[in-house]
């Protein structure tokens, strides 16, 4: 079913000519491994919407998968450098990377301000469950959650 919603959204393309459309494209394409097409959607958006802070760390994120760690850290601090005061993405997503890297204070802190700004965030409240699991505070995230976080993060998030 994820696979045919996600190869709807593909095939729509350039028809969806919207930076949330490119952001939503990017990550369908990162979610399938193909980090090439998910960076062009990511940067089409941008050419739409330059300094869009939500495209600006979902490419940083696809950067980082691919192992550009230097550009991906860069990429991160342009966006929440442009981010708004109530764009939490790319402060969840610096706090992926700092799960990753066991660095779990520097992610609580991105995880605290993420859920400032946007006390819905799905994906913040999810790192945050991982976190708490990690620390021995709560229970381990569902499969479901974790999942969609390896969609995001990586399929090595949960090592």
């Amino acid at each position: 079913m994820f696979r045919v919603f996600l190869g709807g959204l593909l095939l729509a393309g350039p028809a969806l000519a919207e930076p949330g459309a490119f952001l939503a494209q990017g990550n369908a394409w990162r979610a399938l491994d193909e980090f090439g097409a998910a960076l062009a959607a990511y940067d089409a958006g941008l050419r739409e919407a330059p300094g869009r802070a939500d495209l600006l760390a979902e490419r940083a994120l696809t950067l980082h998968r691919l192992g550009e760690l230097a550009a991906a850290e860069a990429m991160l601090a342009a966006a929440i450098a442009a981010a708004g005061p109530a764009d939490s993405v790319p402060h969840t997503a610096r706090a992926g990377l700092a799960l990753l890297a066991r660095q779990d204070a520097a992610a609580a802190a991105d995880l605290a301000e993420a859920l400032r700004r946007a006390p819905q965030d799905s994906r913040a409240l999810a790192l945050l469950g991982l976190l708490q699991a990690r620390r021995g505070t709560g229970p381990a995230p569902d499969a479901r959650v974790m999942d969609g976080l390896r969609h995001a993060f990586g399929p090595w998030l949960n090592e």
